[in-house]
């Protein structure tokens, strides 16, 4: 498959993937400090995560969404995703015709 650049552009791509790992980590173990299996739980989870935003179809209400909530939560990447979901679902909900 061929990739393109687009118009528009995941704001979470915009950080690759060891990268994005390293913050998160960094940010676990400030966190957690010395409570290994918690980190390395939640490091594994928030990578899940962090895959799942990067495959989430760019469209402007997708990409401002999650702009906005990586520009707050960043390296959070459950919490993006978690925040992301309800925000979208409410933007369906609310734009129904």
């Amino acid at each position: 498959m061929l990739m393109t650049s687009s118009v528009f552009a995941n704001p979470i791509s915009e950080v690759n993937r060891s990268q994005a790992q390293a913050d998160l980590k960094a940010e676990l173990l400030k966190t957690y400090g010395s409570s290994y299996s918690t980190v390395e739980m939640l490091l594994n989870a928030g990578m899940r995560d962090y895959d799942t935003l990067i495959s989430i179809p760019e469209n402007s209400i997708n990409n401002d969404i999650i702009k906005e909530l990586k520009n707050t939560y960043y390296p959070s990447f459950s919490t993006i995703l978690m925040l992301y979901k309800a925000n979208k679902e409410s933007y369906d909900k609310l734009n129904k015709q």
